[in-house]
């Protein structure tokens, strides 16, 4: 919930995820959620003059807007931009392609290698996005529904899910992916098809208005369209089977003791990170009744916190909206 339309974004867990990654000068580390560029550039102290980052960013905006903040000069080319004679790469790509993306840099001679020493991910939204009318996200002002991460490359938006989908996939969405109870799921979805049948839904502020005067068990605190702003959110940007393929593909992309560092910001992403791990940390999976091991399966890397790590009090007083991170890291073996 934005109280302030001039909130500057602050980074989350910024020592904590740098220190995680074990970084040594020379090393080759992707951040994979640039945002305002607050991990990248702590991670570029770090790598030193021989070191290489690369950090992605789906949206466009935030990679411009971090060149201008910086006073950088670009050497761009496709969705690739070189900046500070290459020891940082700026890719306009959606962070599951790591792989493919690590490899054409690898090509063109950009890194020594096509694995890396670590790899970062911070699923947090940029204020800016949350303030900004052209992503329609905001629970205080007008704004277009649309929720797209990168409106000049995706079609679905919030607009077309509320205006066009049936009750029940709303009803499951709702439930599912924002959290709602059966009965506000429901009952939201009900209003929402009532609603549409007599204007189409346009503006962030109608929804909310709708969801406000449906929900009567809302939390103290919290905006009762907060749950399905997430699921339309999430169901838009297709989240969680990108998060899905991107573990899968940043942990192929890394080195042998290279870390995977990873903050969720709600349950369904930070269940599915804590499953991940474990399947790769997990090694031999037959029933124990066996006396031997017949599965062949090895374990792949070890987990070197087994409670997600959160940001300290004194952090949250300053940032309130890190309250629900969870920091994950997963050394590859």
């Amino acid at each position: 919930m934005v109280n302030n339309k001039n909130e500057v974004h602050k980074t989350v867990l910024l020592d904590e995820a740098v220190d995680a990654l074990e970084i040594e000068e020379g090393d080759v580390i992707v951040d994979a959620t640039l945002g305002a560029g607050g991990h990248t550039l702590k991670i570029l102290e770090k790598v030193g003059e021989a070191g290489v980052v690369i950090a992605f960013d789906l949206d466009k905006q935030a990679i411009e807007k971090f060149i201008e903040k910086n006073h950088f000069k670009a050497d761009c080319k496709d969705n690739i931009c070189k900046v500070l004679s290459g020891r940082l790469i700026l890719v306009n790509d959606n962070f599951k392609n790591v792989d493919t993306i690590i490899e054409k840099i690898y090509a063109r001679g950009g890194i020594s290698s096509d694995k890396v020493d670590g790899v970062l991910a911070d699923f947090g939204w940029r204020i800016e996005q949350i303030q900004d009318e052209r992503y329609g996200m905001s629970f205080q002002k007008e704004m277009p529904l649309d929720m797209r991460m990168s409106p000049e490359t995706q079609k679905l938006t919030a607009k077309e899910i509320v205006n066009n989908w049936s009750e029940e996939e709303l009803e499951n969405i709702f439930r599912e992916l924002g959290g709602e109870s059966y009965f506000n799921a429901q009952k939201i979805a009900k209003e929402i098809i009532k609603a549409r049948n007599v204007k189409e839904l346009e503006t962030t502020i109608q929804l909310v208005s709708l969801i406000t005067n449906v929900k009567v068990d809302n939390k103290i605190g919290i905006n009762p369209a907060t749950q399905v702003f997430q699921a339309l959110r999430i169901t838009v940007n297709e989240e969680l089977s990108n998060l899905n393929v991107f573990l899968e593909n940043s942990f192929d992309v890394l080195k042998s003791k290279g870390r995977l560092v990873v903050i969720s910001f709600h349950s369904l992403e930070d269940r599915l990170v804590k499953k991940f791990f474990r399947a790769k940390a997990r090694g031999c999976v037959c029933p124990k009744e066996l006396p031997v091991c017949v599965c062949n399966e090895e374990r792949q890397a070890k987990i070197i916190q087994r409670k997600a790590i959160k940001e300290s009090e004194k952090m949250l007083k300053n940032n309130p909206r890190a309250r629900s991170a969870r920091m994950r890291i997963l050394e590859k073996k």
